[in-house]
Parts: structure tokens; C-alpha cells; sequence
């Protein structure tokens, strides 16, 4: 039994994913990550959109979990979030959201005209270079010392110098959104990226800076009640954490109903 197995262990009474009455979702994936880290969320959202049940389990980093044998085993730069599918593995989230994007049922979630796709990943690119690095560094602060028992304090300064290197950055992302329902056309992988950004930032003291951009709120208020891309019931949004999920150390798992 490995890591996967005794983390996020799969069904096995011949319900969805094990059937193979759907040959493009055969197999149950399985993803290892933590609530907090927002490339595991982006995984998870990837497979809600994209109608691939997805059995998730906590990896836990706070103890170098990623860095035991049992996990670079499978693998072997302790990269994470980590997925299998049946006999394959792949780590890392733009690997893994690739991997999902090309195997589910939905339209495939990178814009297919060049120029959209070219500014889609001018604002993935933004999301993880300018945007990410100063998230970690409120949620490390804020959210993550809480939860892992440490008694050390908050660092004020860095969290207000954080703070600050994403005025600039949640000041474009609403004038990229004004007059447009999503990023870039229809919703692609720069909503994905960023909402898991946006989430997370929800749940510490930047919270008022995001609320006081109106066309960002506007986005991500709409994501509550938004269906799939791949047209079952299912809102990827409701599958991400709330501060007592991240506190529990839980990750949802993505359920497919109606196949």
C-alpha cells in the first residue's frame, strides 16, 4: 500500500471511475497536497471543471511529509500537490491541471485563439510570479503558524510589506475584469489560478483590499453559483476550504452525481 492508498484511498464498489462506462474518466484520481497551498486548490477546481472525481488527502508539510520516503518514492524532488491515476503520477500543478484539462469531458479549459490563450498565460503568469509570493507570505503568517502550534507572532512588517506589493496587482486584475465576466473570455485557466488566489486572500487581513476592488468581488462572487465546465452538477467552487477546513487540515474531494 503506498502513500496515496493510505491517504486518499479510492471507492471500490464499482461506482464511478471504476466501471469504465466513461472511457475518458476510467480511473479515480487521487491527489496529496495541503488546504492552504493554492496549487492543490487549483487541482481540485481543474477536476471539479473538468468531471473528474478526484479522492484528495492531506499531505502533511508542516512535518516535511513531502520530503519522506514513502512520497519521494513516487516523487523523488518532493514536489507537490502529487497525483495518480491507476498506474501513472505526475507532481506539480501545472502538470497535473494539464494532465486533467486534456482528460476530462469538458472544453478544454486553455483558449483556443492564440491571442486570448497568449493573455491567459500573461495572467497565470501574474498570479504565480506577483500575486502568490505575497499570499504565502500572509498565510504563512496569519494562517499557517496558527495552525501548526507555532507561538511565534505574527510578522507585522512583512505582512504589511506583502500587503502592499499587491495593491498594484489587484488594482490591474479589476481593470482586466471590468466589462468582462472572466479573465479572458470564457472562464479558461487564469479564472482557476486565480481563484485560488483570491480565496486564500480571503481569509487573512487583505480580505478588505479585494472587497474594495468591485469588478474583482463581482468575479469571484459569481463563482459561487457557476456549474461546471463539463455540464454535471457540480460547483468547483464549493469545494474549496473555509478557515475551519484549512484549521482541520481537510481537503474536499471532488463526487461526480450525475454521470
Amino acid at each position: 500500500m503506498d502513500i496515496f492508498e493510505k491517504k486518499a484511498p479510492m471507492d471500490t464498489d464499482g461506482g464511478y471511475g471504476n466501471s469504465g462506462e466513461m472511457k475518458k474518466t476510467q480511473y479515480m484520481l487521487q491527489l496529496l497536497g495541503t488546504p492552504w497551498d493554492a496549487d492543490t486548490l487549483k487541482c481540485i477546481i481543474t477536476a471539479a471543471e473538468q468531471g473528474m472525481e478526484m479522492r484528495t488527502g492531506y499531505l502533511d508539510t508542516l512535518k516535511a511529509e513531502q520530503d519522506s520516503e514513502a512520497y519521494r518514492d513516487i516523487f523523488e524532488f518532493g514536489t507537490y500537490p502529487g497525483l495518480k491515476e491507476a498506474d501513472y503520477n505526475i507532481a506539480g500543478a501545472n502538470g497535473i491541471m494539464a494532465f486533467i484539462n486534456a482528460r476530462g469531458l469538458g472544453y478544454s479549459l486553455v483558449p483556443k485563439n492564440v491571442t486570448e490563450a497568449a493573455i491567459q498565460d500573461f495572467w497565470v503568469d501574474v498570479a504565480i510570479t506577483e500575486a502568490t509570493p505575497n499570499m504565502n507570505v500572509l498565510l504563512e503568517e496569519q494562517i499557517v503558524k496558527p495552525v501548526s502550534g507555532s507561538d511565534d507572532k505574527s510578522d507585522i512588517e512583512s505582512c504589511e510589506k506583502a500587503k502592499k506589493n499587491l495593491v498594484s496587482v489587484l488594482d490591474a486584475l479589476d481593470k482586466q475584469l471590468t466589462g468582462n465576466a472572466y479573465i479572458v473570455g470564457k472562464y479558461s485557466m487564469a479564472d482557476v489560478h486565480w481563484t485560488a488566489v483570491i480565496h486564500l486572500l480571503m481569509m487573512t487581513d487583505a480580505e478588505s483590499m479585494i472587497k474594495q476592488r468591485p469588478q474583482v468581488m463581482r468575479w469571484y462572487n459569481s463563482l459561487a453559483t457557476r456549474k461546471s465546465n463539463c455540464g454535471q452538477n457540480i460547483i468547483s467552487f464549493s469545494l474549496l476550504p473555509r478557515l475551519e477546513n484549512i484549521q482541520r487540515k481537510e481537503l474536499s474531494s471532488v463526487f461526480i452525481e450525475d454521470f
